[in-house]
C-alpha cells in the first residue's frame, strides 16, 4: 500500500510519487518537515508555471475533485492547471486549494455573500490565472457548470477570458435567452473522442 503521510490536515500515499522505496523515504521526510507547507509548495509550483506561460496562448482548466467523501460532505481539492492552447502541452500547476464540505452547506449557501460561499473558488481561480499567467499572450480560464456564476463574469480580470459550460438560461442584452440563441446557431463542427470503458472496453463518442 505504501507509506501514508499526513500534511496540512490531509493524507496521501507517497510510494508511487517516490518511484521506489528510497524515493518514498526521501519524499516522506520532506513532507513531514515542519518547514514544508502545502501553501508554499503550491506557490512555488505557480512561480515555475508562470515562466512557462510567457508569450503563449494559455488555457487554465479548473475543476474540483473528491479526495474523501463522507455523509454528504467530505474533503475535496480544487486545482487549476495551465496548458498551451496550441499543442496541449501541460505547463504546470497554477493554484490549488483543499476544501472541506459539511452536509449542511446547501442550506447556508443562498443567504451568504459570494465571498463566503464555496463557489467563490471559481472567482479566485480566475484571479490566480490572471496573476500567475500574466506574461501570456492570452489567458482563457475553462470551468464546468459550477463556474457559471454571475459574479465570475462581472468580476472577470481584464486580461482573462472565460469559457464556462452553461448552467443558467441567462437573459441577454437584446432581450433573448441564452439557450434559445444557442439552439438556433448552426453546427460549428464535430469531433470524435475515444473514452476508455470498464474491463478494457472502448467507447467512441461522435
Amino acid at each position: 500500500m505504501g507509506r501514508l503521510v499526513e500534511t496540512g490536515g490531509h493524507s496521501l500515499r507517497v510510494r508511487r510519487l517516490g518511484g521506489d522505496r528510497a524515493g518514498e523515504i526521501r519524499l516522506t521526510r520532506f513532507l513531514r518537515n515542519d518547514a514544508v507547507t502545502v501553501e508554499e509548495m503550491i506557490a512555488e509550483a505557480g512561480r515555475r508555471t508562470s515562466g512557462r506561460c510567457a508569450d503563449r496562448d494559455v488555457l487554465v482548466v479548473q475543476d474540483t475533485t473528491v479526495i474523501r467523501s463522507s455523509g454528504g460532505g467530505g474533503d475535496y481539492l480544487h486545482a487549476l492547471v495551465a496548458l498551451d492552447a496550441q499543442d496541449g502541452t501541460i505547463l504546470g500547476l497554477v493554484d490549488g486549494q483543499f476544501l472541506r464540505r459539511g452536509s449542511d452547506r446547501r442550506a447556508l449557501r443562498r443567504s451568504a455573500p459570494v465571498e463566503e460561499k464555496e463557489s467563490f473558488r471559481w472567482l479566485q481561480g480566475a484571479d490566480q490565472a490572471a496573476s500567475v499567467c500574466a506574461g501570456a499572450r492570452r489567458i482563457m480560464v475553462v470551468s464546468d457548470r459550477e463556474g457559471d456564476i454571475y459574479e465570475a463574469f462581472a468580476l472577470r480580470p481584464d486580461n482573462t477570458d472565460l469559457l464556462v459550460r452553461a448552467a443558467q438560461d441567462r437573459a441577454l442584452e437584446d432581450g433573448g435567452r441564452l439557450f434559445a440563441v444557442l439552439d438556433a446557431l448552426p453546427e460549428g463542427g464535430q469531433a470524435d473522442l475515444e473514452l476508455s470503458g470498464k474491463l478494457g472496453d472502448t467507447l467512441l463518442i461522435s
